[in-house]
């Protein structure tokens, strides 16, 4: 007889399904028969843990929220030294996006950011706090000597997520048309050229 999944596990499999809709054909074809689908459950299933798409919607976010900003800070908080700290978080950040690509589907998605303004607000705050983040990891890089001191803390952290963001978005639009690590390794030697 197979065990019975807990609540928690059982939420877990249905926003990493909903994550794979998104990923695989965008947020307008997020349904709950879609979501089951591809958990390999029953529409009822997904209706006894969310009350319906905008619990899974808020579910989401929350999801994105810890395995990028959630990780961030743990990161930040370790004992490493700080630009070693910020090559971590930027790659932990582009292998999350290629493993997940349903994280920069729903993240920029207009569906989310109109239609849903409390998802795009919760997205908006984490965001908020994962540039102070970066911020701090940056401000202790420049303060050991890392990187240059004339920079601005703040500006190089939204330089940094911009490369992000943008590699990202371009690799989201061409269909994953090609290698994001290896891009965003190019990136990054690139980057610290400029900042140390």
């Amino acid at each position: 007889m197979l065990e019975k999944k807990s609540t928690r596990v059982r939420k877990e499999e249905i926003v990493r399904a909903a994550l794979e809709v998104v990923g695989s054909k965008g947020v307008r074809a997020l349904t709950i028969a879609a979501i089951a689908d591809s958990a390999g459950m029953s529409e009822a299933n997904i209706y006894r843990h969310f009350g319906g798409k905008d619990e899974i919607y808020s579910a989401l976010a929350e999801f994105i929220g810890s395995a990028v900003m959630g990780k961030a800070a743990t990161i930040a908080g370790g004992s490493r030294k700080p630009l070693e700290k910020l090559e971590t978080i930027f790659f932990s950040h582009i292998s999350l996006i290629a493993e997940h690509p349903g994280i920069p589907r729903f993240v920029f998605s207009d569906d989310v950011h109109l239609g849903h303004r409390n998802i795009a607000d919760k997205l908006a705050l984490r965001i908020g706090n994962y540039i102070e983040t970066i911020t701090g990891v940056i401000a202790a890089a420049i303060a050991e000597g890392e990187l240059k001191p004339g920079l601005s803390p703040r500006e190089t952290a939204l330089t940094l997520l911009g490369m992000i963001q943008f590699t990202a978005l371009r690799w989201t639009i061409s269909n994953a048309s090609f290698e994001i690590r290896p891009e965003a390794g190019k990136l990054w030697q690139n980057f610290k050229s400029l900042v140390c």
